[in-house]
């Protein structure tokens, strides 16, 4: 199976993403260097939350300090734990090395970025002298290929098959993603689109497994009340925040005897609530994890409330790994 995706930017100022008709996830320009915050991110980041549409950041790469660049970075994502992808590509007079690439993860991971991929295209890592990408990959990075053998159209009908050669591997690695157009029209807009081989649900845990520096791992679990309305009230560890340690941190509901719906909102430090109004949670499945992917960064606590099916059987987990 193979599963689509644009990257956009300010280039595509306006763009809904809810009338994208083909997008499984979406990757968006958050910063580049220290001088520029792309102005449309965050409305783009509200809608894919709002959508439940998994959704990555990405950092165009300067020749600035590393931990300047990083630090930028972070105080733009939104939510720290959010995947992200490093662009490293050449503009104007800038030509990134490996050493720059390599600054600027080891800086993204210092300030605990989701860093998880690398878009390096193949006729960069040539003019760059063809290095080995072993401490790219090292570091817990996935490689994004690019080249575009097609025209313009929707993504499955251009999309060159699983055996093109943006597939094939370079510097030791293999591209997990791979960007095989900039003419998709989707959503009203010619766009870049990435294909991934692989489901929806196996993207998302290469995108939010634990970082490389997550150990101990922990868990509580407890049943969640019955009857028309009720509360239930988890405090949870501080994901990626405070002096305890913790580090990611996973939110997750079973149930048995039918689907229990409830109203699930997470409380996180210097935000407020985040709120989804209608989680459904059946019995003939696996646990349902409500936010996707670890809690957003400094949850303090998670209420649920009993929608319909109150008295259906369900339970709640917590898991959670110390840094």
């Amino acid at each position: 199976m193979t599963r689509y995706g644009p990257d956009i930017s300010s280039y595509q100022q306006g763009l809904d993403l809810s009338r994208l008709q083909h997008a499984s996830f979406v990757i968006a320009k958050t910063t580049e260097g220290t001088y520029y915050t792309d102005d449309d991110y965050q409305g783009w980041r509200q809608q894919a939350s709002a959508l439940r549409k998994p959704f990555f950041w990405y950092h165009f790469l300067s020749g600035e300090d590393s931990a300047a660049q990083a630090r930028h970075t972070l105080a733009n994502v939104g939510d720290v734990m959010l995947p992200g992808m490093l662009d490293a590509e050449p503009a104007g007079t800038f030509s990134p090395t490996l050493a720059q690439m390599i600054g600027y993860v080891d800086a993204a991971h210092d300030v605990v970025l989701n860093l998880r991929l690398i878009y390096l295209p193949r006729w960069h890592w040539l003019k760059i002298g063809s290095p080995s990408l072993a401490p790219l990959a090292a570091r817990g990075l996935s490689l994004v290929s690019s080249s575009y053998p097609g025209g313009s159209g929707a993504p499955a009908e251009i999309y060159p098959g699983d055996t093109a050669a943006g597939w094939e591997g370079y510097g030791g690695m293999t591209p997990l993603l791979y960007q095989f157009t900039n003419q998709a029209t989707d959503g009203g807009q010619l766009l870049d689109y990435n294909a991934y081989r692989g489901t929806d649900e196996q993207f998302s845990t290469l995108m939010y497994q634990p970082s490389q520096g997550d150990d101990m791992p922990a868990c509580m679990n407890g049943d969640v009340k019955t009857g028309e309305n009720a509360v239930t009230m988890v405090c949870v560890p501080p994901a990626n925040f405070g002096s305890a340690g913790w580090g990611n941190v996973w939110f997750s509901l079973g149930s048995d005897f039918g689907t229990a719906h409830v109203r699930v909102a997470a409380y996180v430090h210097g935000e407020g609530w985040r709120v989804i109004n209608d989680v459904a949670v059946p019995a003939a499945g696996d646990r349902v994890n409500p936010f996707g992917g670890p809690l957003p960064q400094a949850t303090q606590k998670i209420s649920i409330v009993r929608g319909a099916g109150p008295d259906v059987p369900l339970g709640w987990l917590v898991e959670a790994a110390a840094r």
